[in-house]
């Protein structure tokens, strides 16, 4: 009986060896991540319960980002310009603002004529030093020509009036840009970008008017420096080639202007500002190639 025991105890142990093999044995398998593929394998081990042993693997174009504190809100970031590529490309803004069409903002004026047109374009080139974000280079030129025909108030006991101004600047801009990407979807077709920039801008303009039906006007040469906040959204309508527009939202300007008018006087005025709010003369619509 004992020899019996003892032959029974030593087939247990052997079985409880095997199975504890068997329950430790590693294989692949594959999971369908996020994008539909089934092409994604994992290390999993087969104990009491199944247990997923390794991290999920995101697909290459998944730029993932160290989150900032506590916060991971999981926005996934396709990568839209690869690291290494040059980009380059042109912006174009243009405004016509005419008096007739805002009779009704202006409905306390009487006899309110004016006209305003502004004219920018500004080529760019950048260079990808990471995946998504880029540093280049940008020039522009801008153009503004305004007239004031007539405009006059009457209101209680004001009563004033001004005709026959006219106002025209040009001005050309030199600037250090970074912007950023974000990849809206893995076909890299649309992206959302944020640019930064700090530029520096010269030019001159004229201000005239007629008074006591003399031509009174001032001249003046202007230097700024600018620091802006650009968002916008590209969309590749091409393989290399993306359309994109963009919008000013905030931005810094100090401004120095020396004035000389039609007797030869002189005079300084210097000038600062910041805005925080959506900037109607500063859109741009424009093209860009990758390369």
């Amino acid at each position: 009986m004992n020899n019996w025991t003892k032959i029974l105890g030593i087939l247990l142990i052997c079985m409880m060896h095997a199975v504890s093999s068997r329950a430790q044995e590693a294989y692949t398998d594959t999971i369908r991540n996020r994008m539909g593929a089934d092409s994604i394998y994992v290390k999993v081990v087969r104990d009491t319960v199944w247990m997923d042993k390794s991290e999920p693997i995101l697909p290459s174009d998944v730029i993932v980002s160290k989150p900032y504190g506590r916060f991971d809100r999981s926005i996934l970031n396709f990568r839209f310009i690869p690291k290494g590529k040059w980009i380059g490309g042109v912006t174009f803004s243009y405004i016509n603002y005419e008096s007739d069409d805002s009779r009704l903002l202006f409905s306390l004026f009487e006899d309110f004529d004016c006209n305003l047109r502004t004219l920018s374009v500004k080529p760019f080139v950048g260079y990808a030093i990471k995946n998504n974000i880029i540093i280049g280079l940008k020039f522009g030129y801008n153009h503004t020509n305004g007239r004031l025909d007539n405009i006059s108030l009457q209101y209680d006991d004001i009563d004033f009036s001004l005709k026959d101004m006219k106002y025209t600047e040009d001005s050309y801009s030199y600037a250090f840009f970074h912007r950023s990407y974000v990849g809206l979807d893995a076909d890299r077709r649309f992206g959302l970008f944020n640019e930064t920039s700090i530029g520096y801008n010269r030019g001159t303009s004229r201000f005239a008017r007629i008074y006591n039906n003399e031509l009174k006007s001032t001249e003046a040469s202007m230097h700024e420096i600018t620091l802006g906040i650009n968002p916008g959204m590209s969309v590749f309508i091409m393989e290399n080639v993306s359309a994109e527009v963009s919008f000013g939202v905030a931005g810094f300007k100090y401004r120095i202007e020396k004035q000389t008018n039609e007797l030869g006087e002189t005079g300084r005025l210097r000038n600062s500002g910041a805005n925080f709010k959506i900037n109607i003369l500063n859109i741009n619509i424009g093209v860009t190639a990758c390369f």
